[in-house]
């Protein structure tokens, strides 16, 4: 039975071109109703739009000047009444910042100086003495020559065009280009002192130059800006984790085969890792910082935080798109792949809890809150179809679960437990036991010795009286029980044996009755051959017997509580060869109904009172 529920989409009007990182699930109102936001690339002439859905419906949408390249939701403000989240969408070396789905503020990267080969290649080509076939084909080879990352856009654009189409863009160009813009490549946030989802948030750029910059969520400028590698990488794809103020992470997946580390005050990142194969995805696990990564060669890998390798899976085609399924009532969470045959398999570590088939092959997910439903997938598909789909309430993606599909992870067994963030109440309680710690280990162990001590007493105590209605050693499938009928001052007592072994009989057994206050008519009885999986009852009666000076009271012990050892009968139970009871019961007699009492007796007690 599938663990989802199918929402109907209209996809007559809703064609989506779209990127992994424009997809942002936001509280646009504040009114704890998401919205999906969606950077639509547009198809042919059409212009990009940002897009806004509400649940299944499109609500609006937005024209933007360039392509989006990433599209994120974050709050610049704790103070109350709490303000809207504002919108960052990222286009060619500008960041566009939206409030109220309103144009607020834009963040151009810092430009750097224009490479000194490109430049002495330009001035060549502005020269009019080379506006000439033979010259302007060996400088064109001359700037092709250059590495692609270093070249600016004005020479890239240049080497678009054909022979004539140049000549007249050199004939119209005026002066060399002094400074080329730096291409943003990926955007996503971090929070800054506090995880929870109002908090303030800022964002993280990576650019075309390998730079990492954070900015401040008020005044959008620089908080801090670091290199990603002491060698030129270009980022792919980033995740920030942990709080700006206190630690973090950011972890980037470059288009050089690699993932790199960068954290909290350091300058230069860090190479993490290398794949074989170019990466399409990565995510990093909040739980223990390891990063799932996704490549061209068909592999699902997990590394450390450290980088180390911990498993990796052949998958059955080409993975597509990757992202984390965090499930929160179930304190789990899952990792999603979406591979090009339609298959989107839902796992946790290597085990596969999930698989869904979609009908096309699926371009972009992501999970999240999506209207008032938390667990909410939403996918867009190669065609431009959005689909939806919510996790049913009852959903259990436990291994004994149906269609889960488990394989034996042999490091099961190192991954480690999700533990609660320290509260408050946690933090002020370790202070406690920090500036009391002899004490407090002093009366653990005085209450420990005494525990002990009265563990031990009753052990002596049950050992002593041999009162234990089940036996222990060769006999330990047999148990004695005891009913009690009557209203006295005679009871029949009914003795249950019984044989709980499906292999092996009792024999040898008896009975013995040991009491002050009674009389037994049958105080001692043989025990017949005692069949495996059997019980046998044994009734016999008993008689109490009363003292000339009567307590009135003792009629009473069933309210009073008062009948004292006076009122127990010790039940044996005895073993041919051994010396001790091979087990015991103990008998709480009822009180005598005092209209049962011989009427001589009455008398006695009456004059008494």
């Amino acid at each position: 039975m599938s663990r989802w529920l199918d929402v109907e989409v209209g996809t007559d009007d809703i064609d989506l071109n779209s990127l992994p990182s424009n997809l942002a699930l936001v509280d646009l109102h504040n009114d704890n109703e998401y919205k999906l936001l969606v950077g639509d690339l547009g198809r042919g002439e059409e212009m990009p739009k940002l897009k806004i859905f509400r649940g299944a419906m499109q609500m609006s949408d937005l024209v933007l000047p360039d392509l989006p390249l990433g599209v994120v939701g974050f709050y610049t403000s704790e103070t109350m009444p709490r303000s809207c989240p504002v919108i960052a969408i990222a286009m060619s070396s500008c960041i566009y910042i939206y409030r109220n789905m309103k144009l607020f503020y834009k963040y151009y990267l810092p430009s750097v100086e224009q490479n000194t080969c490109e430049l002495e290649i330009w001035r060549q080509l502005m020269d009019p003495i080379n506006h000439n076939e033979e010259s302007l084909r060996g400088l064109t080879a001359s700037l092709q020559a250059l590495p692609q990352k270093v070249l600016s856009n004005q020479s890239q654009n240049f080497l678009d065009l054909d022979f004539e189409q140049r000549i007249e863009y050199l004939e119209q160009l005026t002066e060399l280009p002094s400074r080329k813009n730096v291409e943003i490549v990926c955007i996503t946030t971090m929070k800054i002192n506090s995880i929870n989802k109002h908090g303030v948030s800022c964002l993280v750029i990576g650019s075309e130059e390998g730079d990492i910059i954070i900015l401040d969520p008020n005044t959008f400028t620089p908080l801090s800006m670091a290199k990603l590698c002491a060698v030129k990488k270009t980022p792919y794809q980033m995740v920030a984790t942990g709080l700006y103020n206190v630690d973090y992470s950011v972890t980037v997946a470059t288009r050089e085969k690699s993932v790199c580390l960068l954290k909290r005050e350091w300058k230069e990142g860090q190479l993490l890792f290398h794949t074989e194969e170019h990466i399409i995805a990565i995510e990093v696990s909040a739980i223990d910082n390891s990063v799932y990564v996704i490549c061209c060669d068909n592999t699902f890998s997990c590394y450390s935080k450290k980088g180390k390798k911990q498993w990796s899976l052949n998958l059955e085609h080409r993975p597509i798109a990757l992202t984390l399924v965090p499930i929160m009532h179930l304190g789990t969470t899952l990792i999603a792949v979406a591979l090009a045959s339609g298959h989107l398999h839902l796992y946790d570590g290597k085990s596969r809890r999930d698989t869904m088939f979609i009908k096309d092959v699926v371009s972009v997910m992501k999970f999240g809150q999506l209207g008032q439903e938390e667990n909410v997938f939403v996918i867009i598909t190669t065609n431009g179809n959005l689909m939806l789909k919510i996790l049913k309430r009852t959903a259990d993606f436990n291994a004994d679960a149906a269609s889960a599909d488990v394989t034996p992870d042999p490091l099961s067994s190192e991954k480690p437990w999700l533990i609660p963030k320290r509260s408050k109440l946690f933090l002020e309680q370790s202070a406690r036991e920090r500036e009391n710690a002899i004490a407090m280990h002093e009366t653990f162990q005085h209450e420990l010795n005494r525990l002990r001590l009265l563990a031990g007493k009753t052990l002596l105590e049950v050992h002593v009286k041999s009162d234990n209605s089940i036996a222990v050693g060769a006999l330990e499938p047999i148990r004695l029980t005891a009913e009690v009928e009557g209203l006295g001052p005679v009871f029949r007592v009914t003795l249950i044996i019984e044989n709980r072994s499906s292999t092996r009989a009792a024999a040898g057994l008896a009975l013995l009755f040991h009491t002050n206050t009674y009389k037994v008519y049958r105080p001692y009885l043989k025990v017949p051959l005692l069949a495996p999986n059997s019980q046998l009852r044994l009734p016999t009666k008993v008689e109490e017997i009363f003292d000339e000076n009567i307590n009135p009271e003792i009629f009473l012990r069933g309210v009073t509580g008062q009948g004292g050892q006076g009122s127990l009968v010790k039940i044996l139970l005895l073993k041919d060869g051994q010396r001790s009871p091979v087990l015991a019961a103990t008998v709480q007699m009822p009180a005598t109904d005092p209209m049962m009492i011989p009427y001589d007796m009455q008398t006695v007690t009456a004059f008494q009172q």
